[in-house]
């Protein structure tokens, strides 16, 4: 009879964890598609992820958070420099023969580039720091990243986007190291590409808009699960934008961070069925990428007061963990920390505690007071903030495991 009652009891688990996992895939797959378009800023890619993270909040039952029965939160307007059309870039010999270069594989723009038309135009070399008094308006310039330190590379670099003097000139910077993108707020007046691969070709061909939005509207999504007691309140979460497209280039972001979201919807999905002690909510911020701004507005925009939170755990890129995972204020809440090591048991491999560090949306909530934690996984894909964090890339190794341990957890408390 024990035999009997064990299988049937490992059975539902098995049946309970394919689900969890086939529904995190499912959402996943939805918010790496093409049609969200990175979660970013051209084709209202961060504005459809927020309507379907809010469809399946409501699906699951929560309940919206904002006074207004909406599941959004508007924060305050922001710039942001775009690139919303086709992005060339060719390399020639004698004008003849032109090396292709594609964006996203080959080469990426700094994001705050300017607009770039140059057709078949002389490509110089700059050799050291001295030439920069040589650089003029509506030319094209080459250097080797590798040939200078760092911080003389770093001045250069700065050189051509702050750069007020000159104008519509573009730098060609050869990087063998891991190409990464990341969104700007600003707009120079003179461009910079990024190339993996060395240019011996003396001309080039490069072309491409920029687009400075002054005022992009964005939202944080919060839904709500009503808990046993309202005198303390639970937070999770996770950032749903992305970078966007370069071009015609689209970045999945699938680890980073459809698998935080895919996480929350899944926690959300459990509290649904399982009343939690305290009110739960489930934020899913925006603009992370471009500095935190979703976060940041939050918590000079609190839904109920700061000091109501008896914990915050926040979920980003945590769609691997063959290695464990990383816990950020670990150590700066060592009985938050000691009840995920004692909770733990074999779930993940290891449990490593870092200090502070301001580097996702755990941080602003840190800096106020609250009991707040980042929880990030390790091992598996080294894909970020490149077109190859795709559906392919999470392994969601430690996915199941990691969601029933920060539920034992919570529990605890």
């Amino acid at each position: 009879m024990f035999r009997i009652l064990s299988a049937t009891i490992l059975i539902c688990f098995s049946v309970a964890t394919y689900a969890q996992r086939a529904s995190a895939l499912k959402n996943m797959r939805i918010l790496t598609s093409d049609s969200l378009a990175g979660r970013g800023y051209v084709e209202n890619g961060m504005h459809k992820s927020a309507t379907y993270i809010a469809d399946q909040l409501d699906q699951l039952g929560a309940e919206p958070a904002i006074e207004v029965s909406s599941f959004f939160q508007e924060i305050t307007p922001f710039s942001v420099n775009t690139f919303p059309s086709k992005i060339t870039f060719n390399a020639y010999d004698k004008k003849q023969n032109p090396k292709i270069f594609t964006a996203g594989k080959d080469f990426l723009l700094h994001p705050a580039s300017a607009p770039m038309n140059k057709e078949e135009v002389e490509l110089n070399y700059l050799h050291d720091e001295k030439a920069l008094d040589r650089v003029k308006s509506n030319k094209a310039y080459y250097i080797n990243k590798h040939a200078f330190d760092k911080e003389a590379f770093h001045k250069i670099e700065q050189a051509f986007i702050a750069d007020e003097k000159v104008e519509n000139s573009l730098l060609v910077v050869y990087d063998s190291t891991k190409l990464s993108w990341y969104p700007s707020q600003n707009q120079a007046k003179n461009a910079v590409i990024y190339s993996n691969q060395p240019i011996a070709e003396k001309y080039i061909s490069a072309n491409w808009k920029s687009v400075l939005n002054n005022a992009f509207q964005a939202v944080n999504v919060i839904g709500k699960i009503s808990g046993n007691r309202n005198d303390s309140a639970i937070f999770f979460s996770a950032h749903y934008d992305h970078l966007g497209r370069l071009g015609e280039h689209i970045f999945p972001g699938a680890n980073d961070n459809a698998s935080g979201v895919a996480l929350l919807l899944t926690l959300a999905e459990h509290y649904s069925n399982n009343t939690p002690e305290f009110d739960t909510y489930f934020l899913f911020t925006t603009a992370e990428e471009i500095g935190l701004l979703g976060s940041y507005y939050y918590v000079t925009n609190p839904l109920l007061p700061l000091n109501k939170i008896k914990l915050l755990v926040n979920l980003d890129l945590v769609g691997t963990g063959e290695e464990g995972i990383t816990i950020v204020n670990g150590t700066k809440h060592g009985k938050i920390f000691d009840l995920f090591t004692g909770l733990n048991a074999t779930r993940l491999s290891q449990i490593k505690a870092r200090g502070e560090a301001c580097n996702s949306d755990h941080c602003f909530f840190d800096k106020a007071g609250v009991p707040a934690i980042f929880i990030y996984t390790l091992g598996g894909s080294k894909a970020y903030h490149d077109i190859h964090d795709d559906i392919s890339s999470p392994s969601l190794y430690a996915f199941n495991q990691l969601q029933s341990l920060i539920i034992d957890v919570v529990n605890s408390l």
